[in-house]
């Protein structure tokens, strides 16, 4: 994970960094690695969110995010399951309301 984020270029990598952080504080009980060759985040084999990286943002996306409530309406669907966010700037990391779509997240994909 450090490699893949050291890898991008200075202000994407302290976006991916900065967002990796908030994940990793609010998923409980996640295991992180590098799956389908970008951060990914699982509950046991379950994936829960992700980080992929593009020419001009970092996009942060979950599974079953289309699930997800976001009155904020920043979450973007890829069809009816999965649903990203695209991050430019630290700035668009808003902790808050990442904590909420994380804390989500994890209570669908275990069934709670």
């Amino acid at each position: 994970m450090d490699e893949y984020i050291d890898a991008l270029p200075k202000p994407l990598g302290n976006v991916a960094e900065s967002a990796r952080r908030v994940i990793d504080a609010n998923l409980e009980g996640a295991d992180s690695a590098i799956r389908w060759a970008h951060p990914t985040w699982s509950l046991g084999k379950t994936p829960v969110c992700y980080l992929k990286a593009a020419s001009k943002h970092v996009t942060f996306g979950f599974w079953h995010g289309a699930s997800l409530e976001d009155p904020s309406g920043r979450l973007e669907t890829s069809g009816n399951v999965m649903a990203h966010v695209k991050l430019r700037a630290e700035d668009d990391i808003d902790p808050a309301l990442f904590a909420n779509w994380l804390r989500q997240a994890r209570a669908i994909e275990l069934g709670e």
